[in-house]
């Protein structure tokens, strides 16, 4: 009788189940309405950085200034350099000895805002650092980034079509047609200007495929001019590289003093300026400090010869007071180039790297950073810094910089010290690295 009772016990708690099953299929069903409706009534925050600024924004040395803000939806918020992490509203106390850009990073929900702010010392010397595009010959419908690093300003502006910018920063932009953009930095009665040129590839002898430009005569007056170059026979000199300008403002410096050199190159495939720079993209600007009357020469060539164009650089003496006492007019000291740490010279990725981290030892006396990654192109057997441009990626506060290329192809790096006052170290040796390619047996194997 036990085992008959049993086995009814079973039966009728399987029969009970089998009846309840739609009340539980009914129960998950309303579980599932209430969290999808309280998604729709919650949703996720999103990241914003509502407000960054300083105030005031121009002081005197040994002044403070207030950095203040204000941040939603974000779970970590941290201000560079020299604060870290804060609350999502708050202020600080700051009190830089030199002109400084803070950076406030706000991330929440794998997402990440970023705004800058200047604050500027009196007194410290107007300085264009850098302003370039990477790359700078582009494809239409192609995008290219501009980069700027200038001192001892508060803002900046850039023309046409970008208006005031932070003296660091970067911008995205895709011109229909080759165009030149003016960078225009200003700190009281001075007042400096660059110039960055981005070229289309679109019929380029074409002169209505370049863009007519918004700067007023008397602006146009400050674009460099061209430096001659000797031709032999027009005829034979039509397909070298063309050399737009070679220009150095100024081209008279007091010793320890810092000139601009600025170029514009087209249809070559490798670009040089000696003594002491190297190779260069088809356009840009080079702040150079010699210690005397110096004659820099700039070589363009591509596959049917090369072209020459030399600029010099006059260093005089600083002059001394009349007075009894020796004055001393010393020159900046050099800054140390930055020893490489990883990766290694030849290091090979695996396939699946997703990014690489630069890495190298801090330099004494530097303000940032700049790096330069190129890619090997395996089409036109050239490096794109002897082509369309490498990436270069300027004031960088840290000792290292992350970054993903987009095709696992041979690169090589290299890095600079810049100190306070825009002098730039020797760059560092190449170093290279690789992906490994698997075979097709290993990828079947691993699949």
């Amino acid at each position: 009788m036990d085992k008959k009772d049993n086995k009814k016990s079973i039966l009728g708690q399987l029969k009970s189940l089998w009846n309840s099953f739609p009340e539980v299929l009914k129960l998950v069903g309303t579980i599932l309405s209430i969290a999808i409706a309280l998604k729709v009534l919650f949703p996720a925050a999103i990241v914003e950085i509502n407000t960054f600024s300083a105030g005031p924004e121009l002081i005197e040395p040994g002044e403070p200034s207030v950095l203040s803000w204000g941040v939603s939806g974000a779970n970590n918020v941290t201000i560079e350099p020299g604060i870290g992490a804060v609350n999502s509203n708050g202020s600080f106390s700051v009190n830089p000895p030199e002109t400084t850009t803070y950076k406030l990073i706000a991330t929440g929900n794998k997402k990440e805002k970023v705004a800058f702010c200047t604050v500027t010392v009196k007194g410290d010397s107007l300085l264009i650092n850098s302003f370039d595009a990477s790359p700078d010959a582009i494809k239409p419908g192609e995008s290219a980034i501009l980069n700027w690093h200038v001192s001892g300003v508060s803002n900046v502006t850039i023309e046409p079509d970008i208006g005031v910018a932070e003296p660091t920063g970067t911008f995205d932009v895709s011109p229909a047609r080759t165009i030149t953009y003016k960078l225009t930095a200003s700190n009281g009665d001075k007042e400096d200007a660059a110039y960055c040129t981005i070229a289309v590839e679109e019929n380029p002898t074409s002169p209505e495929n370049v863009l007519p430009s918004n700067l007023s005569s008397a602006e146009e007056s400050l674009t460099p001019q061209e430096t001659p170059v000797s031709q032999e026979d027009p005829a034979s000199q039509e397909n070298l590289p063309s050399i737009g300008s070679f220009n150095a403002n100024p081209d008279a410096i007091v010793k320890g003093e810092s000139s601009n050199l600025t170029w514009n190159v087209s249809s070559a495939s490798k670009v040089s300026i000696e003594p002491g720079i190297g190779d260069v993209g088809l356009t840009g600007s080079q702040r150079i400090f010699p210690d005397e009357t110096t004659t820099y020469t700039l070589i363009a060539k591509n596959e049917l010869g090369s072209l020459n164009a030399t600029k010099v650089v006059f260093v005089q003496e600083p002059s001394v007071p009349a007075s009894s006492e020796p004055v001393s007019t010393s020159s900046p000291a050099p800054i140390s180039t930055p020893e490489q740490l990883s990766p290694a010279d030849g290091t090979v990725f695996d396939s699946s790297t997703s990014g690489i981290t630069l890495e190298w030892k801090a330099v004494t006396g530097a303000a940032n950073y700049t790096v330069e990654i190129d890619e090997y192109d395996s089409d036109s057997g050239l490096w794109l810094s002897e082509s369309t441009g490498s990436r270069i990626k300027s004031g960088i506060t840290k000792t290292g910089y992350s970054f993903e290329l987009p095709v696992k192809a041979p690169g090589r790096w290299r890095v600079w010290a810049v100190s306070p006052g825009g002098q730039e170290s020797n760059k560092s040796d190449w170093w290279n690295f690789n992906y490994t390619i698997k075979s097709r047996d290993e990828v079947q194997l691993n699949t």
